[in-house]
């Protein structure tokens, strides 16, 4: 007989998955009944039949406020519209509520862009993080626009700095 459990273990900065696995493999039931604690690897086909096998782990990444890729896209986003928050007239009062730089409480592309290949990287799109990859998630239009011209401008800010 036998069993697998699979963890959904989220890391934070300064960890590895290595340093996750150990830490599973030290509680006490573990060590009691010899479980053996591994990685496992994502590998199922895409729609082309491609089969790229990767261990299943998604690293905490974080970028400092003082990065030139974060210093880049704030300067982008404050030419365009200043430095107070802006957005859709229902979100409005929430965005102001929050520091215009700050950090995602979700996964994004980022965990293998810059948490595992050390590429800098910085999230920002539209819409409300609580929208965020939940059912029936909503993007305001005036979002999409405001976030387009970001994107537009952001490479040669950038490539001046």
């Amino acid at each position: 007989d036998s069993c697998a459990i699979s963890l959904d273990r989220r890391m934070t900065a300064g960890e590895t998955w290595q340093s996750c696995l150990a830490e599973i493999e030290a509680l006490p039931h573990v060590k009691e009944y010899g479980a053996k604690v591994s990685m496992y690897e994502y590998a199922r086909p895409s729609w082309t039949g491609l089969t790229y096998p990767i261990e299943c782990y998604f690293p905490t990444w974080v970028i400092p406020k003082e990065h030139k890729v974060t210093e880049a896209l704030e300067e982008a986003y404050t030419s365009l519209y200043g430095n107070e928050r802006i957005g859709a007239e229902d979100t409005v009062e929430m965005r102001k509520a929050r520091p215009l730089t700050d950090k995602w409480t979700f996964s994004t592309n980022g965990v293998s862009i810059m948490g595992r290949n050390g590429i800098p990287c910085i999230g920002f799109g539209p819409g409300a993080e609580a929208q965020a990859h939940a059912p029936n998630e909503i993007t305001w239009k005036q979002d999409l626009v405001t976030c387009a011209a970001v994107y537009a401008l952001l490479p040669s800010v950038y490539c001046k700095n």
